[in-house]
Parts: C-alpha cells; structure tokens; sequence
C-alpha cells in the first residue's frame, strides 16, 4: 500500500510530529500515490493534502526542495500555508525513509530553517537538534550544530550555545569552513561570557589559518575590537597592521575574492572604534591640561595677592 503523511497530523497537537496514516487510524483510506514524485506544482494548494511518498529518498528529497521555493513570492496567509506544506513535506523524508541518515539530516536542518523563517525557534531547534542526531557523514549535522548554537546564543543560553559550537568544532566531518566558523562562534560567546583571553585565543586560531580570507579579516577585526575594548589601543592598531600584512596577497588579487577582501580591509569595524577611542583619549588628554593650566594660573595669582 503507498502511504501518505496527513499535514493535519503533522500539525495536530494530539497526534505525533510524524503518523503513518495505514494502521494508525483504520477509518480513514489513505489516496493513492503515484510510485513517483508529482512537482509540487501538482499539489492541490489546499492545507490538508497529504504527502506523497516517492519511491526513492532523492525524489522525496527533491519534492520537499520544490515546496520550500514554492514560498518564494508568496506574503501573509498564503506564505504561511506553503511553509506548513514544505515543514510536512521535509519531516515526510525521515518519516519515509528513516535509514536515509544523510537525507533525514538535511531535510530536518531544511525544517528548522523554515521554522525559523516563521519566528517558531523552538520547533526550528527541534529539527535542529534532530539534524545533529542522525549518523553518517553530512554537512548538514554540523550546519545543524552552529545554528542551534546560534538560537541558544539569542536566547541568552551562552553556555548551551558553546556546547553546540564547540561539537561543530570537534565533529570529524565538519570542513575547514565549518570549523572556523564554529571558532568565530566560539569566541564571540567567551566574550558574551566576559572571558576575553579565551575569546582572543579562538579567534586568533581563524585570524592565524582560516581558509576564507574574509574569515581571516574578521577573526583579526574582532581581536582588534576586544582590545580597544579593554583600551590596549597600541595593541588593536598592531593587530590592524598585522591583518593588513597576512591579507596583502591576497588583496593584490584582480578577482573578485580580491575585490571582496579589500572592501572587508576597509570596512572593519575596528579601524572606527580605535580612531573614536584616540580622539577620546586626545580630548581627555586636553581637558585635564586645560584643567592644570587653570590651577597653575590661580597658584600664581594667589601668590600675587599674598
């Protein structure tokens, strides 16, 4: 018998997340499915339809991709019935295909970005977490991993949100982008977390040998920014400088990454914050000369009028 995933059931509070309709509630018979996947164009535009089950992970893959683009251009109430089609239709891949663990990965991390576009963050760190959970090589578990940590960060869980970024970290198939994304997060929580030497040490790991150069540049513009935060203005205009060198081959580049990494050197937020903290400290600087002159100036006159 072809099954079909019902989205009332996707939804209902009362029912699981995932119900397989065949034996799970006998009065109901489930429409027959065609052994392949329709293009989501196919579907009724109705709320309630069910899911079709495809004959292979790809396809049901491929349908669950199709729902979610199918959000594009869409606002307001019909935007929102699309999204709960596409959250039915990514949970029906691990429903259909729970050995798939590279596929439920992906379409479980694809769940919690839509659940997130819809302001619902704890179903978004469900699937999330769901995503991390499942075994076998995939990107998509530690994608999985660094935006849990990023919902965890927001709600102010800093010491969750540097647990996750941390497994990202240490999690043997994530790539050398993943991993110095993660040690950018990293540092940015130590500092949530007002450990500003551990932050420096995460981000001087990105600063020293990230892939990315544009990573390079803001592990360096963060380790400047903590520094003029804790007013070692010498030390942030040396880590300027030092950015300014590590990237220099790579800003002399007549392509676009080239392009990019020397709009990044130009744009670091550091460079403002140091300039406005000398100026600060020049200002403080005159104000308490101007302060000594004028007590200078009344010692000489009071010695006048003795």
């Amino acid at each position: 018998m072809i099954e079909c995933l019902s989205l009332r059931s996707a939804r209902s509070s009362a029912a699981p997340l995932f119900l397989l309709l065949a034996g799970s509630v006998p009065a109901v018979v489930p429409p027959a499915c065609p052994p392949a996947c329709p293009p989501a164009r196919a579907l009724a535009p109705a709320a309630e339809d069910p899911v079709t089950k495809c004959d292979k992970v790809e396809a049901q893959l491929k349908l669950a991709s199709d729902l979610r683009n199918s959000l594009r251009g869409l606002e307001g109430a019909e935007r929102d019935a699309a999204r709960t089609r596409a959250v039915a239709a990514c949970r029906a891949v691990r429903q259909y295909f729970p050995a798939e663990a590279a596929a439920c990965a992906e379409a479980a991390f694809r769940a919690g970005e839509l659940l997130r576009g819809a302001g619902d963050l704890e179903g978004a760190a469900a699937e999330f977490q769901l995503a991390r959970e499942q075994k076998g090589e995939s990107p998509f578990r530690v994608r999985a991993l660094v935006e849990l940590g990023h919902l965890q960060r927001k709600a102010k869980a800093f010491d969750k949100a540097l647990a996750s970024y941390e497994a990202a970290l240490a999690d043997p198939n994530a790539s050398a982008g993943q991993r110095d994304e993660a040690s950018l997060c990293v540092g940015s929580v130590q500092r949530d977390l007002h450990r500003p030497a551990d932050a420096r040490r995460a981000w001087q790991r990105v600063a020293d040998a990230g892939e990315d150069p544009l990573d390079r540049i803001r592990a360096f513009d963060r380790i400047a920014s903590l520094l003029v935060e804790g007013d070692d203005l010498e030390g942030a205009a040396g880590t300027l400088e030092r950015c300014k060198e590590a990237l220099a081959a790579a800003a002399a580049e007549e392509t676009r990454t080239g392009e990019r990494v020397r709009s990044a050197l130009q744009n670091m937020r550091a460079i403002e914050e140091l300039q406005r903290a000398v100026e600060r400290k020049q200002s403080g600087g005159e104000e308490q000369g101007k302060g000594n002159g004028r007590g200078s100036k009344g010692g000489a006159g009071g010695k006048k009028g003795v």
